[in-house]
């Protein structure tokens, strides 16, 4: 449990350092976003090549692409149905998606840039590695493959609990967005990730996720 306990504290030392106010939109933002999940990917590899698991959890398997796309679609449309019942339109509480985007930076900025591009898509991956493959295996072996992954979509959730708090609004308060958004992605990815075994299309489903809610998909206006 103790890599548990350090992935959390590690990833959330990264996200209060990354959703700093004076960070929104740079390249900073995205290297704070990056450094926890590389150092904690090291330790999720080192554990797979020392239990012999390593390419039997990266190995592509025929259809991981197309249930990739499909649970990412899915949960893009969720996303739009949470988003409406969770920061109405003309409320106090859509200055909490405003905050989120604000910190992303401008969609057109991330869409031109190859190296934001590719630091967005390799900070979803690292994510799956982290959460998906080291946390979610510590949680099963501890808890039962039942309790493992509902634990290990918490334990990602409580990593961005800092954003609280970063991303809070003076007048809409504290900002849960990103832990409620972090709740029912974890829960879908860690469950795809017990049910399949292997890590690819988690892995899809996140990064494409993540793309398309940072740049094609906003909300409007924003």
């Amino acid at each position: 449990m103790k890599r548990v306990a350090l992935a959390i504290l590690v990833s959330a030392a990264g996200n209060a350092l990354a959703f700093r106010e004076s960070l929104q939109g740079s390249s900073l933002f995205w290297l704070w976003i990056l450094l926890p999940s590389l150092l904690l990917s090291a330790v999720a590899l080192h554990r797979f090549w020392e239990s012999g698991t390593l390419v039997d959890r990266f190995t592509p398997r025929w259809g991981d692409l197309s249930i990739g796309a499909l649970s990412a679609a899915a949960l893009l449309l969720a996303s739009f149905v949470a988003r409406g019942a969770l920061t109405p339109s003309g409320t106090e509480r859509q200055a909490w998606l405003y905050r989120v985007y604000l910190q992303l930076g401008d969609p057109e900025t991330l869409q031109h840039s190859v190296l934001l591009t590719a630091a967005l898509l390799l900070a979803a991956a690292l994510e799956e590695l982290v959460w998906r493959g080291l946390v979610l295996d510590l949680l099963s072996e501890r808890f039962g493959s039942r309790r493992g992954w509902i634990l290990s979509a918490l334990c990602y959730s409580l990593s961005l609990a800092p954003t609280l708090f970063a991303l809070r609004d003076p007048v809409a308060g504290l900002n849960p967005l990103l832990m409620i958004a972090a709740l029912g992605c974890g829960i879908v990815w860690s469950f795809m990730a017990a049910r399949f075994g292997r890590l690819s299309p988690a892995i899809f489903s996140h990064m494409a996720f993540t793309y398309f809610s940072a740049v094609q998909f906003r909300w409007p206006g924003m």
